[in-house]
């Protein structure tokens, strides 16, 4: 039975069944076969021209055949004396190092060597502070401090508590405590101190100049102990300790 001749689609026509063949990928499969003939042609081509013109080469007119001839080009040197480089000196001999010296004893006993004294033969030359009368003990002295010149009553600048003579007294009436045998024993009154403020602001030498009872005295006495450093007075802008005087008065408040 003959088989009826039927058209067959080409493989791109499969393949591109149903889809967009405007698409670039569709022209580019149909044109791919003659586009590589004519590619390779042109490449055998283009070599065989090339080997054929390698081949043949003219001078003066002539063919020749054969690798090309290769010319080098020497400089002349710009003189023609050579100094050859002189013969390295031979090291210089070693110096012999000597090992294992072993000391050379010597049996006079009349050459004078340096003795070195024991630690009991040096405490028996110690005597009052000398070692064989040839060094002389010199005792330490303390550091004379000069003494503080003697305070003043009055000066150009007196000295003055930080924040002036009102925050003296709060400090006072702040920290300071009625005791409670002297406000029991009605004890109240004035107590009047006087004390130094040097140089540099601080207080000391504090004395009690009246007073009214021990209980009192030494409580004013206490406070006065804890100011702070005051403005120091100064004569001729020279800071210079002045006498102060404070009074400190207890008063029991009646209700």
């Amino acid at each position: 039975m003959k088989r009826n001749k039927e058209n067959v689609p080409e493989f791109d026509e499969i393949i591109f069944e149903n889809r967009n063949k405007t698409y670039g990928a569709y022209d580019l499969r149909k044109r791919y076969k003659s586009a590589a003939s004519l590619s390779i042609l042109g490449a055998i081509a283009f070599s065989a021209i090339l080997v054929a013109a390698l081949s043949f080469a003219t001078e003066d007119g002539k063919a020749t055949t054969g690798p090309p001839s290769v010319i080098i080009l020497m400089s002349t040197p710009t003189s023609a004396d050579f100094t050859p480089p002189e013969d390295p000196k031979p090291p210089a001999a070693m110096t012999n190092v000597i090992n294992n010296l072993k000391p050379v004893v010597s049996e006079d006993t009349t050459e004078i060597s340096t003795y070195i004294q024991t630690n009991d033969e040096i405490q028996n030359t110690m005597q009052n502070g000398k070692v064989d009368d040839s060094t002389t003990f010199v005792p330490i002295t303390e550091q004379v401090i000069p003494p503080d010149p003697e305070p003043v009553v009055t000066v150009q600048e007196m000295p003055e508590f930080p924040g002036g003579p009102a925050a003296l007294l709060k400090y006072v009436g702040e920290n300071l405590n009625y005791p409670a045998d002297a406000q029991n024993n009605n004890i109240q009154g004035k107590v009047i101190l006087k004390f130094v403020v040097k140089a540099d602001g601080s207080v000391d030498r504090i004395e009690v100049l009246r007073g009214i009872d021990p209980l009192l005295d030494n409580e004013a006495l206490r406070v006065v102990r804890t100011l702070p450093r005051f403005k120091p007075g100064r004569q001729g802008g020279i800071a210079v300790p002045v006498w102060f005087m404070l009074p400190v008065t207890f008063k029991i408040q009646n209700n």
